[in-house]
């Protein structure tokens, strides 16, 4: 319905004065043969797996003797390796197992092929929860990848979000001495030593500070605070897990060279610092804070964010908010909360957050977003969703973020030459149709018609699960070449996107998810495209055609924005708005083609 707006506003940024030539590709997935499945032999890799994890153990023993750790610590070490080791070993002869055999129909060997991903899962989740820390986190980064790896491993995975071992009371208050300084009874009138919440990087405690006590004056709920704790023994062992993790991708590289997936291991050695470092968390809280100020002043968002009172390295202190989690639609019912605006008002924040601001919250799973009945008088919403685990945030540069916005209006308006010029840009990739695919989660199919905002059917869900497993090694090949912060995007967006799938299953309303998504992405874009005019009348005074460029995008954007807010009226007189407004738009298009703008004049 907006597709021909968004197509006429998108070329007018400077960027698509000269848009990259690309060549189409035809896709052809990659199989493995039955004799060239695997490259090593079950010996070969069984003995290379057992020297691996021995030196491994042996020198992680060693260097942590000379450095006067003490014998448990040295033992618990080459537990933990030798525990990870072995299960990547038993994992990747499962595989080579199952893959190099020969089946008798095409059908027999999926179904081995399903039955291994399920052994192989549970082995592996069984391996996790036993050595806690990144491991768990390690696995929750499967869980999360549901449009690219088997239902087997995903779903298996999937208890890792909420089921993790709290941290002894003991090791808390040792935590605060040394962190801290003081012990809990100095610093709190009240400590509920049964956490309220357990992840894999730390543990959340209900407190109430000491009257006079650091932070307490600027809290408005009697003192009342959430205590953030890391897990002590992520300290321990954080690094010489992150080396045996990086060794059994190592190994499955070896058997498996079409493995794409390494890129994990890099991701998370990148991020786990500053998701380790709460002061750090606290500073992406104050400025996503910040970046809403005006907002939040004025009523226009439900967003909240817990004030935070201190920080340390391994603590943080922040105000205590009560609620639900954003998928508790029992909780939403019973405070007459519309699951549907819910998800709405969620699209606007994040949509906010990508293409305006470029300072993104890429973990905004299920428990880290809270639902409550509406604290601020002001807001014309009668429920506030309180953003909580600011540890991983990411800056986007202004290229990337326009891009990305382009990007995304051009797989709204399923426009195809869009898609793969901007795929080419934002991910380094000429198979644009699966990156689009990727991005979606939908089927091609799907993305050219301009149908994003159709409810996904149960074939269609078939057809994307069996597609990500035909096409696995091409998605984990596109997927090891994009830039970080693009895969932090994936991720956050995968995860919006079954938060918007578990609101509005209860909704009879109009899918508008896009529709809301198409609103920043065109200002965005019209931004941009404003910016680079006003550029280039400071460099060469205004000239009637910059005048006229300017007009023209100015038009394009707040026609465009008239028509998605009428869009989401739904009313009769407002569709009769759109007609007008779209009958309008196409006389102004015949106009320009008899009078096309020169684009070498934002050159």
């Amino acid at each position: 319905m907006f597709s021909s707006r968004l197509a006429s506003l998108s070329r007018c940024s400077a960027r698509r004065s000269t848009p990259l030539a690309l060549r189409t590709t035809t896709l052809r997935p990659r199989f493995y043969s039955s004799h060239a499945r695997t490259r090593l032999s079950v010996r070969s890799l069984l003995a290379k797996t057992i020297v691996g994890v021995t030196t491994m153990s042996a020198v992680g023993a060693v260097g942590l003797y000379y450095t006067n750790e003490d014998a448990r610590h040295v033992m618990v070490a080459i537990q933990r390796c030798s525990t990870a080791g072995l299960i990547g070993a038993r994992v990747a002869l499962d595989y080579q197992r199952t893959l190099s055999k020969e089946y008798a129909t095409e059908e027999e060997y999926k179904q081995a092929k399903r039955l291994c991903h399920k052994r192989c899962a549970t082995r592996v989740l069984e391996g996790l929860q036993s050595l806690g820390g990144i491991y768990i986190k390690l696995g929750q980064h499967v869980s999360a990848m549901v449009y690219i790896l088997p239902p087997e491993w995903t779903e298996t995975m999937a208890v890792l979000q909420d089921r993790c071992e709290p941290t002894p009371s003991d090791q808390i208050r040792e935590l605060f001495l040394s962190d801290y300084g003081h012990s809990i009874d100095e610093i709190f009138e009240e400590f509920e030593w049964k956490p309220i919440g357990v992840a894999s990087l730390a543990q959340v405690h209900r407190a109430r500070l000491r009257a006079g006590t650091d932070g307490r004056g600027r809290l408005g709920n009697d003192g009342w605070v959430a205590v953030k704790l890391q897990h002590p023994a992520l300290d321990e062992f954080c690094k010489i897990d992150m080396e045996t993790v990086s060794f059994i991708f190592d190994v499955i590289k070896k058997a498996f060279p079409d493995f794409g997936f390494a890129w994990l291991v890099d991701e998370m050695r990148e991020s786990l610092p500053r998701e380790l470092d709460f002061v750090h968390e606290a500073r992406n809280a104050r400025l996503v804070t910040q970046n809403f100020a005006d907002d939040i002043k004025h009523g226009r968002t439900a967003l909240t964010v817990p004030q935070v009172v201190w920080a340390r390295r391994r603590i943080l202190c922040m105000e205590f908010v009560d609620g639900a989690r954003i998928d508790d639609l029992q909780y939403m019912k019973d405070h007459h909360i519309n699951p549907a605006q819910v998800s709405a008002e969620l699209t606007r924040i994040f949509s906010k957050m990508i293409f305006l601001h470029g300072f993104v919250h890429c973990d905004p799973h299920p428990g880290n977003v809270i639902v409550r009945p509406s604290k601020n008088p002001r807001t014309k919403y009668n429920f506030d969703l309180v953003l909580l685990d600011h540890g991983l945030y990411r800056d986007l540069p202004d290229e990337l973020r326009v891009d990305y916005a382009h990007l995304w209006t051009s797989l709204i308006r399923g426009d195809e030459n869009g898609i793969r010029t901007y795929a080419k840009r934002v991910g380094g990739t000429d198979t644009y149709q699966l990156f689009a695919c990727i991005m979606t989660g939908r089927a091609w199919d799907t993305v050219t018609s301009a149908d994003l905002s159709s409810v996904r059917s149960k074939g269609e869900l078939n057809q994307m699960s069996e597609g990500a497993m035909e096409w696995l090694v091409d998605i984990a090949d596109i997927l090891a070449r994009l830039p970080r912060v693009v895969l932090l995007l994936l991720k956050t967006n995968d995860l919006l996107r079954h938060v918007d799938e578990v609101l509005r299953s209860t909704s009879t309303d109009d899918h508008l998810t896009y529709v809301i998504m198409g609103q920043y992405c065109a200002k965005a874009v019209w931004l941009d495209a404003r910016q680079n005019i006003l550029d280039r009348i400071a460099v060469i005074g205004l000239k009637w055609n910059l005048f006229s460029m300017l007009a023209h995008v100015w038009w394009n954007y707040y026609s465009l924005a008239v028509i998605l807010w009428l869009y989401q009226q739904g009313s009769s007189w407002s569709q009769a708005l759109i007609t007008l407004l779209q009958s309008l738009s196409k006389a102004k298009k015949k106009i320009e083609e008899r009078k096309p703008l020169k684009k070498s004049s934002l050159q």
